[in-house]
């Protein structure tokens, strides 16, 4: 496994649940940690609680769904630290959560722009910085089971899900030939404010409403620490073979897969 303490991280929706975890496990792993999100007051505490612990961060506000704003933050990162190795794509939002005819034209831009646009626009603009280094760079996609799965009432995230997916196998085509990889992980139900807004959905909107419930209350919910842990480990596998992968956490086969390069998983979850 490679050290953390010799990469440049970038971590997108930042300021909370899984981001947040992301970015305090690689900075106390020693990695230089560029924080991106919109709200600065949290991802400034990210950024205090990073550095009190003898680890180096950056915090840069961004709106991921604007293409100035995300340009103009890799040109600083690439400004303070010359170089990017890891870029994790975490950003996202679940609403809707309405049939499509039920769902405003300001929501479904909203969750196009923050889910697929600002993937889009980072992993570019990584790719830029990457494609000079000599070794190149990683970059990973959350994703999700709705990426797969249909959901009534839940069209605009599936959807858009789906399209990460896709993304993710393209891009990967597209650099085959470069020391750069690319992959998409589903991290599965794990507790965050996502799931809050889930349980707090209108069942007569989002029939699914239900099982997240019970997944809450049955504490099948998988702990967010634990999964950035999984997921950094991974980003600092030098493992080629991934590029272009969709990979599910839950997954008994990939598990098996990361066993064998030292990756260690506790405990299941939905």
């Amino acid at each position: 496994m490679l050290k953390a303490s010799e990469k440049v991280f970038i971590i997108t929706g930042a300021s909370a649940g899984l981001g947040r975890c992301l970015a305090l496990d690689a900075g106390k792993r020693g990695a230089r940690v560029v924080l991106i999100a919109r709200r600065r007051f949290a991802l400034q505490e990210i950024e205090n609680k990073i550095c009190s612990s003898g680890g180096e961060a950056h915090t840069i506000q961004v709106d991921i769904r604007e293409a100035e704003e995300v340009r103009s933050a890799f040109r600083d990162i690439e400004s303070l630290w010359g170089r990017i190795d890891i870029l994790i794509n975490n950003a996202a939002v679940v609403e809707p959560l309405a049939p499509l005819v039920s769902c405003s034209d300001a929501e479904l831009l909203n969750s196009l722009k923050t889910n697929v646009y600002g993937v889009y626009l980072a992993t570019k603009e990584a790719m830029k910085r990457m494609i000079k280094q000599s070794t190149g760079g990683s970059i990973i996609n959350i994703t999700g089971g709705t990426g797969q799965h249909p959901y009534s009432g839940w069209s605009a995230y599936c959807s858009q899900k789906a399209a990460i997916n896709m993304f993710t196998r393209c891009v990967a085509i597209e650099v085959a030939k470069s020391p750069i990889r690319i992959m998409a992980i589903c991290p599965g139900s794990f507790d965050s404010h996502m799931q809050r807004a889930i349980r707090a959905a209108n069942e007569s909107e989002f029939p699914e409403r239900s099982k997240f419930v019970r997944l809450y209350e049955q504490r099948k919910l998988a702990n967010p620490k634990e999964l950035a842990r999984i997921i950094i480990d991974i980003s600092l596998v030098d493992w080629p073979e991934m590029s272009g992968r969709v990979e599910d956490l839950r997954c008994t086969e990939f598990r098996k897969e990361c066993s064998k390069r030292g990756i260690i998983f506790s405990g299941d979850w939905a």
